[in-house]
Order: C-alpha cells, then sequence, then structure tokens
C-alpha cells in the first residue's frame, strides 16, 4: 500500500528506474544546505590543502553538518522511499559532490566513456556504470542486479544547462544486465541516454542499477550535490561500522535505525546471544528496532490499508 507514491511515479520507478520531483526544497532549505556546503567546504580545503577551483567528493556527509543529516528523514522524500523499498531500512552512504568548473585548457572525454583528460586529471564517475555491480551481479542468475538500493539524489545548484556536470541516466537500464554494458566497451547510444538538466532545489529518487555517468562541467558554475543512499538493514553500509554514538544519543528513534542502531538498546544478537544469536538487524524480535514500521503502518492504515509484520 503505497502511503505517498502516485500511480505515475510507481509507473516511472518501475519502467524507467526513477521519478523526478522539481522544486522539492523550499528557498530557506535550500539556502539552509548551501550554506553548509559551503561551510564544509572551507574546512576540507584547509584540511587537504586543496585550491578553490579543486573537485572533492565527501562520504558519510551526515556527520559533517546537521542539515546533510536532517535530508536522511526528511519528511517529503522518506515516505516515498519506504514506498519504494520498504521500511525495513538504514543508510548505505551519504555523499556530498563539490566540483567547479573545469580549468579552460582541460578537454572532456567522450561522456561516460572513462577516457579523456578530465579522467586522467581525477574528475570521476564519469564512466558509465550501475552502482555496485561487482558486488550484486553474482546474485542474479540472469545477470541482472537485484534492487537491493536506492538513492535520492538532490541538486543543490543550477544544473539545467547542458555540460553542467549533469548526471545522465538511460531510463530502463536497472532491467538490463552490466555485461551489456561492458560489451558495449561502456558506448551508450547516445539516442538512449538523457542528460538531466534540473534547477536548483530539485530531487530525484533513482534506482542505483540505472546505467548513470556524470558529464564534464564546462559552465561557469560550481556543482553542488548531495547523494542519500538507502539499504535493507542486514547489509552492511559503506560509509562506516558504526556511527558517533553521541550522534545517534542526539537523535530520534527513526533516525537511529536509518543511522545503524538499534534504537531499543538491546543486544545486536538477541536474548540468547551465547546459545541463540539472532541478528536483530536480519531477524527483528523488538518492535522498538523498527519504529519505521510503525510509522508506515499509521499512515497506510490512514490510506485504507495496514501493513501485515511477519514475526520469525
Amino acid at each position: 500500500m503505497a502511503i505517498a507514491m502516485t500511480e505515475q511515479q510507481k509507473c516511472d520507478f518501475e519502467e524507467k528506474g526513477y521519478i523526478i520531483l522539481e522544486d522539492f526544497f523550499s528557498a530557506d532549505e535550500l539556502a539552509r544546505l548551501l550554506a553548509a556546503v559551503d561551510e564544509v567546504a572551507a574546512r576540507v580545503r584547509q584540511a587537504k590543502g586543496l585550491g578553490p577551483n579543486d573537485p572533492f567528493a565527501i562520504r558519510n556527509a551526515l556527520a559533517h553538518h546537521a542539515a546533510f543529516l536532517d535530508l536522511i528523514d526528511h519528511p517529503k522524500m522518506l515516505p516515498l522511499v519506504v514506498d519504494a523499498i520498504g521500511w525495513n531500512i538504514q543508510i548505505r552512504t551519504t555523499h556530498l559532490d563539490y566540483r567547479p568548473p573545469y580549468p579552460q585548457d582541460l578537454a572532456p572525454g567522450a561522456v561516460g566513456t572513462g577516457k579523456g583528460a578530465d579522467h586522467q586529471a581525477g574528475y570521476r564517475n564519469v564512466l558509465w556504470h550501475p552502482d555496485l555491480a561487482n558486488l550484486f551481479e553474482a546474485t542474479s542468475l540472469d545477470g541482472r542486479l537485484p534492487f537491493m538500493e536506492l538513492k535520492v539524489f538532490y541538486v543543490l545548484s543550477d544544473l539545467t544547462e547542458s555540460n553542467s556536470g549533469n548526471l545522465w541516466v538511460v531510463p530502463g537500464s536497472h532491467k538490463r544486465t552490466p555485461q551489456e554494458l561492458r560489451a558495449l566497451d561502456y558506448n551508450v547510444d547516445p539516442a538512449e541516454a538523457v542528460e538531466l538538466r534540473l534547477p536548483p532545489g530539485a530531487a530525484m529518487l533513482w534506482r542505483t542499477a540505472v546505467w548513470h555517468c556524470v558529464g564534464p562541467n564546462l559552465s561557469n558554475k560550481t556543482r553542488r550535490i548531495m547523494h542519500i543512499g538507502y539499504h535493507h538493514r542486514w547489509m552492511r553500509p559503506t560509509d562506516y561500522l558504526q556511527q558517533d554514538p553521541e550522534l545517534i544519543a542526539a537523535s530520534s528513534p527513526i533516525r537511529r535505525q536509518l543511522l545503524g542502531a538499534l534504537p531499543s538498546g538491546g543486544n545486536p544478537l538477541g536474548d540468547d546471544p551465547d546459545f541463540h544469536p539472532s541478528s536483530q538487524y536480519w531477524l527483528t524480535q523488538n518492535r522498538e528496532d523498527v519504529p519505521l514500521r510503525a510509522w508506515y503502518e499509521e499512515r497506510a492504515t490512514a490510506n485504507g490499508a495496514a501493513s501485515e509484520f511477519v514475526h520469525l
């Protein structure tokens, strides 16, 4: 039972692999996020000795500023995320990407090929790819990637013009195999590729199995974007082993779940860890450890149908 997704959005997510939401942020929200990016960028430059025109990326960005942390349970986005992947989830990654314009003498390679002076200079993610293909591909007999995670792409700067560091996608490619992409030598038919030209404040909910890449930034504007990745709780995140205990302690129960903690404070291996260990990220016994379940059920009931929780 969907609590937020429209029928058109369901269709787009299933067929194209993504949903675009323009004007997602209010003006105040966007201003706060841009100020946070500038604040964090100044710290990164100082810590890493970077110049003002050097690109950088930060993983586990949620730990670097409260404005980024607030994105993981944004009240307009979380219902869509739960509709798409369910309530037994946590954060896999939070990724801030900051890309100033290319130097004038840096020639870009062809989009998505991973070849060219820009690639050699360290501008990453220019190669067509689905995320985590090297990990998930072997789990599927037909070679397709199973649906095990999604991301939200938040646009914080103006990407309405071509070649502004835009995200490129191949709609529907989550139904194709990584092997097919390799057989193409990563040369996607231009007729199949879409350059997303999105305004600041837009958002996109998308399956990370969709083939995608990042185009060159030949504009005069810095590309500022954020990705928030969600996956199932029984999988391990990539950005952290355990989040900062102080961060978890200051969070709501739902946010604690999303941060990979057990809001109940119980033993991760259950009530009888010595003789009957049972991962509480896999077979959850305590409802307090998955507060998103009750949160979802309340909204589903309001929409006419409650979900059934199966206790194993």
